[in-house]
């Protein structure tokens, strides 16, 4: 037999973050511990709490790595205004949270949905949305501290009713496409030039 090639630490982190996604997929994230886990993997339960000190950080981990791919997926040069960027943003979000229920009921219904490990590495990662849709934007002073404010806001509507529409069934993913981009345009559109022209593509 060839000899058993060892992985490399990232390696196999990025095989261990696509098993937490698959096990999670399942829907049983409640009732599973680390030991199922790992048996799971074929590792030890030691070597998975090597990676990830608890079920929390890993499925922070996992959860932060679909979105870092999401973010990757839309190129702010692709796209004519800071307005069509965010959409396609969202469109995308949307799109993946479709196709990823249980991971979504993970990070907003369960007992670990409020950890730091859980919600900071997300808010990060639409901080620096904002950051980026705002500067494009040219927003500065008062109005930028408005946009700001704003743009914390529309991410909690969309939160809510994307929950709503996908756990809940209260709306069509079409009509809540609709409704987020229409509070953009209503909150953070009042204080930034949504519809300004991205460099380069003038």
């Amino acid at each position: 037999m060839p000899p058993r090639t060892r992985m490399t630490p990232e390696t196999r982190r990025a095989q261990l973050l696509d098993v937490g996604e698959a096990v999670f997929g399942e829907g049983r994230f409640e009732e599973l511990s680390m030991e199922d886990i790992a048996a799971a993997a074929g590792v030890t339960r030691a070597s998975l709490y090597h990676y990830f000190p608890t079920k929390a950080d890993y499925f922070a981990a996992i959860w932060q790595r679909a979105h870092e791919s999401l973010g990757a997926t839309t190129q702010l040069d692709d796209c004519e205004t800071v307005r069509d960027w965010i959409v396609e943003m969202l469109t995308g979000y949307l799109d993946f949270y479709s196709r990823h229920v249980q991971l979504v009921l993970i990070a907003n219904r369960s007992s670990i949905a409020s950890a730091p490990a859980v919600r900071e590495p997300i808010a990060d990662n639409f901080r620096t949305l904002c950051r980026v849709a705002l500067d494009t934007a040219g927003a500065r002073g008062r109005r930028r501290r408005l946009a700001e404010a704003a743009f914390a806001g529309w991410i909690a509507f969309v939160r809510e009713t994307t929950l709503a529409t996908l756990v809940d069934g209260a709306m069509t993913p079409k009509d809540n496409l609709a409704m987020c981009v229409a509070t953009l345009d209503a909150t953070v559109g009042a204080h930034a030039d949504l519809d300004r022209r991205i460099r380069g593509r003038a």
